[in-house]
């Protein structure tokens, strides 16, 4: 993955971190930018990695399929 595409995501992961310190609840609180990144972080990862736990069969022979061809676009 290109280093655009990384910030993309978490530029989009960041967005939905700091939402928490716009709910009712956490609105009068302040922000802690560094609890936020990390929390993006994760996000990331949960937004964007396959859950392959559940996966199909067709699922994870198209996981493999697209693996394997990223791994030949890098060489």
């Amino acid at each position: 993955m290109d280093k655009k595409e990384v910030e993309r995501r978490m530029g989009f992961a960041r967005e939905r971190a700091a939402q928490v310190w716009c709910e009712k609840k956490t609105e009068n609180k302040v922000m802690d930018v560094e609890l936020e990144e990390e929390f993006a972080k994760i996000l990331v990862v949960e937004m964007y990695e396959p859950k392959l736990g559940c996966a199909s069969t067709r699922e994870l022979l198209e996981e493999i399929k697209v693996r394997i061809e990223n791994r030949w676009q890098k060489k």
